[in-house]
């Protein structure tokens, strides 16, 4: 039976929350390679590791934060001809990417189901082929992940992380709780918005200050979600959407989110592309790490990449 390989970040939300929790789980199963890393300088070397052991699967124990890592390592020089599929545990503080495209709700049965179809030999049977988003960042090496964002929606992610998430509320409750928080200051506060130009290829698309700006390769984002661009929109894997930065744009986007879509309309505009061009200068987002850029280079956002994920259904 081809090994399946299980890469476990020990320094994700739910690994050190419950130290350990995989070991008990692993331990006996025939030809299953185990491979704990504790930074992301470790990467690499795991997806080694995992190709010397021949594995065609890896399950990635960790949020998006390691998902994204994996796939940039499968995707820039790796040791891998053909990648391997990829089974995303959802063992993170933000889990989108594992709900969307592979596993979700509990991670131990989730673990559990996957090792069992593994025995049976039907695991790769249960593939699907999803396009990966990179992100350029002048002449700094790509980024890999599913969700992009970008202006005052990034200030509700930070205050997650440094006072909302240590109360350890669901999360569900926490991304709430912030977004609460980011309506607040941007209706009444005022905000700190900049500028941002975008285009794709050469066609400028609309800019300017936005209370959201977010591109994705999923099809829903937390709180369930859904960007719903136009059909006549094309047919990239590359989804974006922006609200402008006023009240009354902000006001007018409220109806949709309740009902968990997001729609174009007056003040907001959902679109779809296969890569996009930023420049703005301050923080963005991708699969929940932050990061800075200048508007004196170009942030290049691709969906062309794919990867195989397991996919199964709950």
């Amino acid at each position: 039976m081809t090994p399946l390989a299980v890469i476990t970040n020990r320094l994700s939300t739910r690994n050190r929350s419950a130290e350990k929790w995989i070991d008990p789980l692993l331990a006996g199963e025939q030809g299953v390679i185990h491979v704990a890393i504790e930074g992301i300088a470790q990467v690499d070397d795991a997806i080694r590791r995992c190709a010397q052991a021949g594995a065609r699967v890896i399950v990635v124990n960790g949020g998006d934060g390691t998902a994204g890592l994996v796939f940039g390592a499968l995707l820039n020089g790796s040791p891998y001809a053909d990648p391997p599929a990829l089974a995303l545990l959802p063992g993170g503080k933000t889990n989108m990417t594992a709900a969307a495209w592979s596993l979700k709700g509990d991670a131990t049965q989730a673990l559990k189901d996957v090792l069992a179809l593994q025995s049976a030999g039907t695991l790769e049977a249960h593939t699907t082929r999803r396009s990966v988003m990179s992100v350029r960042d002048g002449d700094s090496p790509a980024r890999y992940g599913a969700f992009f964002g970008a202006a005052d929606i990034v200030e509700g992610i930070l205050f997650c992380r440094r006072h909302i998430y240590p109360l350890n509320m669901p999360n569900a409750a926490s991304h709430t709780a912030a977004m609460s928080l980011l309506l607040w200051r941007s209706l009444f506060a005022g905000g700190d918005s900049k500028p941002i130009l975008l285009s794709q290829g050469d066609e400028e698309l609309p800019g300017g200050k936005f209370f959201v700006f977010v591109a994705t390769t999923l099809d829903r984002l937390i709180l369930d979600l859904k960007p719903m661009p136009p059909a006549s929109a094309g047919n990239g894997a590359l989804v974006y959407a922006s609200v402008d930065h006023k009240p009354l744009a902000i006001l007018r986007a409220l109806p949709d989110v309740l009902r968990r879509r997001l729609r174009p309309g007056k003040g907001r505009n959902v679109g779809r592309a296969e890569n996009l061009c930023l420049r703005f200068t301050g923080a963005y987002t991708i699969d929940g790490e932050m990061y800075e850029t200048s508007a004196d280079r170009d942030l290049i956002l691709d969906s062309r990449d794919t990867l195989r994920f397991i996919q199964l259904k709950v």
